[in-house]
């Protein structure tokens, strides 16, 4: 399995954990630590992606995380298509 594919798997799994955590008690809590959890995978899927595809970059130099991530494979986990 590649890092790409990897990265894909765990950011699903942190997707359904944000929907496993809803109503829990303290699930603000426990979403902080998702977020960022969620935010270093999306950096690192991004960073992959742009290894892997140079040609992509140029077509979204300065985009976010999730923008690179839409461009490079599509919806996955969090990210979908109706993001900006």
């Amino acid at each position: 399995m590649n890092n790409e594919t990897k990265l894909v798997f765990a950011l699903e799994h942190v997707a359904h954990l944000h929907d496993l955590i809803k109503g829990n008690e303290y699930e603000h809590y426990l979403d902080q630590s998702l977020t960022s959890l969620e935010f270093e995978l999306e950096r690192q899927l991004s960073n992959e992606i742009h290894r892997k595809n140079p040609k992509l970059g140029e077509r979204i130099q300065g985009k976010s995380n999730k923008e690179v991530i839409k461009a490079g494979i599509g919806a996955i986990g969090r990210i979908t298509d109706q993001e900006s």
